[in-house]
């Protein structure tokens, strides 16, 4: 009995040691294997080397996503307190009747002074109210910048890191100082797709009125303003060279100071009204301030996506505007040429994520 228990246990052992050796051999390269077998079992390693990195690629692409929207959420966590405003010689911003018309100068405003601290070249805040996430926090809410070139802010952020989402960053060209400002401020940021930061979600302008009626004002506050609000009075694609558009450009972005050169004011709102997909009642004068938001299309390649907003004063009314705006026919909008050889002479909207 005894030596029939070790026979089985030897035969047992045994047949483990076989089972290893044999899945062994069944993957790696053996002695004796055909061309055809080694050929197999390389390829087969080298597709578990592949899929080995490509899982580790993932996982690296996931976290510095996780670390790109908890620095977004940071950098939105700065929100200045609009209501921290100047003191001129102890005297309270709101108080300006009492301040001499010399003191009247663009002075910085006490809620820009800790983020200069952490960069210089902050020109102002931008936000727009009740465009939020499932948590209520908004998607637009970010410091602007402006560097002494459209490039810089491309791919760093507010502490001057490398960064993939960049910054929201004002046109160079005229700069944002105690001198003044341009008329229209060109405001740039990138269309990150799923990743949703920057200015991305502008693209939901496209899906129709409902949420221009929703979300109509943009809040923009240079450094040396508080309280101001920008009515939306144009959203529309726009092409970025001649050749798009069979050798004519509405180059948006050069209509700084209307009155300089062939960028005339009249031109400019001639084109942004033409090319708006919604139109709405709103009295636009040369003398008027303007922001121009501009981001990427990606319903086509190598297009913006770009929303148009005037600064309200007294004269305007507000609610009036609201009121007004409407969904134009596709018919009367003005579509680059590279856009109707996709979709037509008509809208379309992928979605923000696109």
């Amino acid at each position: 009995m005894s030596m029939t228990n070790e026979t089985l246990s030897v035969k047992k052992k045994n047949d483990d040691s076989n089972f290893f050796v044999r899945f062994f051999k069944y993957f790696i390269p053996w002695k004796g294997d055909h061309a055809s077998e080694i050929i197999r079992k390389i390829i087969f390693i080298g597709s578990i080397a592949l899929f080995c990195t490509s899982i580790n690629q993932l996982t690296d692409f996931l976290e510095t996503d996780k670390e790109s929207l908890e620095y977004t959420a940071e950098i939105q966590s700065l929100e200045p307190d609009f209501s921290d405003n100047i003191n001129l010689d102890g005297v309270d911003s709101d108080d300006t009747e009492n301040v001499e018309p010399e003191a009247e100068e663009r002075v910085v405003q006490d809620w820009a002074k800790e983020l200069l601290e952490r960069n210089s070249e902050v020109v102002g805040w931008i936000k727009i109210p009740g465009f939020v996430d499932s948590d209520g926090d908004e998607y637009i809410n970010f410091p602007v910048l402006q560097h002494d070139d459209n490039d810089y802010y491309l791919t760093h952020n507010i502490d001057n890191q490398s960064y993939e989402s960049g910054s929201i960053f004002a046109d160079y060209v005229i700069p944002i100082d105690e001198n003044g400002q341009a008329d229209n401020i060109t405001i740039y940021g990138h269309h990150m797709r799923k990743l949703g930061t920057s200015f991305t979600h502008l693209a939901e302008y496209k899906e129709g009125v409902e949420l221009l009626r929703e979300c109509p004002i943009v809040e923009f506050n240079t450094i040396y303003d508080s309280g101001e609000e920008y009515i939306i009075i144009s959203c529309f694609v726009a092409a970025i060279t001649e050749s798009q558009d069979n050798g004519s450009l509405f180059d948006y972005w050069r209509y700084r100071n209307f009155d300089e050169g062939d960028y005339k004011f009249e031109t400019w709102l001639s084109n942004i009204e033409k090319a708006s997909w919604y139109s709405c009642d709103v009295v636009c004068e040369e003398d008027d301030d303007y922001i121009t938001l501009s981001t990427c299309s990606n319903e086509v390649a190598n297009m913006r996506w770009v929303i148009v907003a005037k600064k309200l004063d007294e004269s305007d009314d507000k609610e009036a505007i609201i009121a007004s705006y409407e969904e134009k026919d596709d018919e009367d909008i003005y579509f680059p040429q590279v856009w109707k050889n996709v979709w037509g002479n008509s809208k379309k909207y992928l979605g923000w994520s696109y």
